[in-house]
């Protein structure tokens, strides 16, 4: 199990989702979006679990967030929302579809998703927010 091996594996499973047909995947919060759809994912806290005498356990966070550019045309702002709700099932599907994210983790859960606006450069994007938990069962060694 490696942490990169985790991360490199996340953007590996969304980089599979088809519908919508996002422009890139980014690692890391943007500060702008230069197309659109845009996904992109961080890490959002870490906290250990499940202490023994020889390891710690932990359950990291991370943030999906998928970023949709408004326009003033009502038929483009009404297609947004289902590509939202297509964004919401098919992140999911993926994740899901590889819990242990190739051996990197003991198990892997998505959360419960929001939407949202946020302005960036000047552009209003609508947001879905996906957070996505990773368990690693024995990840720090205690050494007497």
């Amino acid at each position: 199990m490696s942490r990169s091996g985790a991360i490199d594996r996340i953007d590996a499973l969304l980089a599979t989702v088809s519908d919508p047909a996002f422009t890139a995947v980014v690692r890391g919060e943007p500060l702008a979006i230069a197309g659109s759809p845009l996904l992109a994912f961080w890490l959002t806290s870490r906290r250990e679990t499940a202490e023994t005498l020889t390891n710690v356990g932990s359950i990291t966070t991370f943030t999906i967030r998928g970023y949709f550019r408004m326009q003033v045309s009502q038929d483009v702002r009404e297609s947004v929302e289902l590509d939202i709700w297509d964004a919401i099932y098919n992140i999911g599907s993926a994740l899901r579809g590889d819990a242990d994210l190739a051996g990197n983790c003991d198990d892997s859960s998505v959360g419960d998703a929001t939407t949202g606006y946020v302005s960036m450069g000047g552009l209003t994007l609508r947001t879905v927010t996906i957070p996505f938990e990773v368990d690693i069962l024995e990840e720090t060694t205690i050494t007497p």
